[in-house]
């Protein structure tokens, strides 16, 4: 919270609303990306599994736009949700996400700001490491998955990258304003 606040038990109960409601941007992210959770269980009549891992680019997506918000924590919540959603062994996608948060955190810190083209190459090596990773981690813990149906769901997370990134943009743009001067 502002350091600036006064304590607790001094404010009335409008005050303390008004606090908390003055905070509302801090779940921004994290409600976006459990969107894009929710958005990953729509069915599809389709022969393959062509659904993109949205949840993760919006992780890597956010964690680079708003890395004070898309804490490793956070992505191991909303990987936690999704472990529950999509009827996984609890913990792989919250591990994997929270990974992929902080490695995105470590690499903004490292590299800094950088072109669209190559955040985009550096989420398609992150999709691709998530795949393998999620296919070893299903295997051990006893329920493999074939292959093919992961690497479907890296060709079509690579294209989707961009309009994921877009919807984020908008968000952010609405939620925090426009920072273009």
């Amino acid at each position: 919270m502002t350091r600036n606040a006064p304590p607790w038990r001094l404010m009335n109960a409008a005050e303390r609303r008004r606090y908390w409601w003055g905070h509302w941007r801090l779940g921004v992210p994290a409600a976006t990306t459990l969107g894009l959770v929710f958005a990953m269980t729509v069915p599809l009549v389709v022969p393959v599994p062509v659904l993109p891992q949205l949840a993760l680019i919006g992780i890597f997506v956010w964690a680079t736009f708003q890395p004070g918000l898309m804490t490793p924590w956070v992505a191991f919540l909303i990987g936690l949700v999704a472990d529950l959603l999509f009827a996984q062994p609890l913990g792989i996608n919250a591990t994997l996400f929270a990974a992929a948060a902080g490695f995105v955190r470590v690499f903004e810190t490292r590299y800094g700001h950088h072109a669209h083209g190559f955040d985009w190459a550096v989420a398609a090596v992150l999709v691709v490491v998530f795949e393998l990773l999620t296919w070893q981690l299903m295997a051990l813990a006893g329920r493999p998955v074939p292959l093919l149906p992961l690497a479907w769901q890296v060709l079509t997370s690579i294209v989707a990258y961009p309009l994921v990134v877009a919807l984020c943009a908008w968000v952010q743009r609405r939620a925090f304003g426009d920072e273009r001067t």
